[in-house]
């Protein structure tokens, strides 16, 4: 009897797959980025073709960003250096002022509607994490829970749920109206030169900085202390029921508590495929608008720097601001990629 029991643990070991919906991990994922997964389960390891495919895939997204990246940057240094030809020739006493109205103009207008449709981007990449994160936690805390980590799987589960609604909350009323508010301020002060419109436009940019980092460092604390409190009660739990079945049957409920054991290894071994698919997941669908938006930032700064040593400050100053809004759409999406990533990390990490 023992014998045939000890033999029973391989057989299933290998059904844990059988029991948890893998397939929606391929099936939820946005179109373009499932390509690079094809033909991979999220129960295996991944094989060297899928970075590769991810490196192509992230060249493809820097090769088609790089011609309106370049022309944007062009059209930055052709007004600065116009407006400081004209600043050097002085003509007249009035021009140079009108001069720089309609430079800062052109300016705006180049870069409000570059922001326009990448802020949009970047708001459906956040979104995209976020659809993505309740197809990936389930099966993943499901995953997890098999390992005999009930209450923490669903602890963590429920916190990165709770937090990441309230981070699009977040986003979406606070931090887009903020950074659209910034852009607008941007182009007022340069053509203005006031100081209430310094003041508001930096608060702006603090209100958006600050909420980022506070959501994530409260969800980092969080999920840190559910992890302590949970993963210690299901250690004590699985002890217990250890060592009830090893004293309730003498000899038979030693191997029983072995082959818990087995399956829980093979149920961590599954927890961890898994997670290094959602690991690999999310990289890919934040590929593209992380190389669209970090070009855009970088050029901007660069522009910025150069029309520094040629034209009037205050253009410098507008293409430099201009500039952190696709930086500060930047870090809303690290920041939402990151909360997934820590909850992936913490669901695989959860040991007995």
């Amino acid at each position: 009897m023992i014998t045939a029991l000890s033999l029973t643990v391989p057989v299933y070991a290998l059904d844990l797959e059988d029991q948890i919906d893998t397939g929606s991990l391929i099936d939820s994922l946005p179109e373009g980025v499932d390509s690079i997964f094809e033909d991979y389960k999220p129960t295996q390891l991944p094989e060297e073709d899928i970075l590769d495919r991810m490196l192509s895939r992230a060249g493809e997204a820097l090769r088609e960003t790089a011609a309106p990246v370049t022309k944007t940057a062009g059209v930055f240094i052709t007004v600065c250096l116009f407006i400081s030809l004209a600043d050097t020739l002085k003509l007249g006493d009035t021009a140079p002022r009108f001069i720089l109205f309609a430079g800062v103009a052109a300016i705006g207008t180049t870069a409000l509607s570059d922001l326009d449709s990448y802020l949009q981007m970047g708001i459906d990449s956040l979104h995209n994490i976020a659809e993505y994160a309740k197809q990936l936690l389930p099966v993943l805390s499901s995953a997890a829970a098999l390992t005999g980590t009930v209450g923490s799987a669903a602890a963590k589960y429920a916190a990165t749920s709770l937090f990441m609604s309230v981070f699009l909350d977040i986003a979406d009323q606070v931090v887009v109206p903020c950074v659209c508010a910034y852009a607008a301020l941007a182009v007022a002060d340069a053509a203005v030169g006031n100081n209430t419109l310094k003041t508001a436009k930096k608060l702006l940019k603090n209100i958006s900085t600050i909420l980022l980092t506070c959501i994530c460092m409260a969800f980092t604390a969080y999920l840190g202390l559910t992890g302590v409190v949970t993963e210690a009660a299901d250690a004590v739990a699985a002890r217990a029921a250890k060592t009830a079945i090893s004293g309730a049957l003498p000899v038979v409920g030693g191997v029983l508590a072995d082959a818990a054991g087995t399956l829980a290894a093979a149920a961590g071994a599954l927890r961890g495929s898994i997670g290094i698919f959602g690991f690999l997941a999310v990289c890919g669908i934040c590929l593209t608008p992380f190389a669209a938006l970090g070009m855009r930032y970088a050029a901007y700064k660069l522009s910025s720097a150069f029309c520094s040593c040629i034209s009037d400050k205050r253009l410098t100053v507008l293409v430099e601001d201009l500039g952190s809004c696709f930086g500060i759409v930047l870090a809303l999406n690290g920041a939402g990629a990151l909360m997934l990533f820590m909850s992936v990390y913490s669901l695989i990490r959860t040991v007995m």
